[in-house]
């Protein structure tokens, strides 16, 4: 599947993941010569972002303010809700 310009500046734009990150991950996807009709490459790398991002967020010294902080607030009260 092809991202134009707009496509992955809004998406970096909601998910707080570079636009840079996102842009070498769509030309990883166009131009893999062992997927040539994408099948969700794209989409796979960006778990994988999403997750080490998540991660990143979980490891802080306040994990709940992180979260809150990258929008994730129903997770953050979850977490809260768990530790109490």
């Amino acid at each position: 599947m092809a991202y134009n310009s707009e496509t992955l500046h809004a998406a970096a734009n909601r998910s707080g993941i570079p636009f840079d990150y996102l842009a070498r991950l769509q030309a990883a996807e166009a131009f893999d010569l062992d997927d040539p009709d994408g099948n969700n490459v794209l989409e796979k790398q960006m778990t994988v972002i999403f997750d080490h991002h998540l991660a990143k967020l979980l490891s802080s010294s306040d994990p709940v303010a992180a979260l809150r902080s990258a929008g994730f607030t129903e997770a953050a009260d979850a977490l809260v809700a768990h530790d109490a």
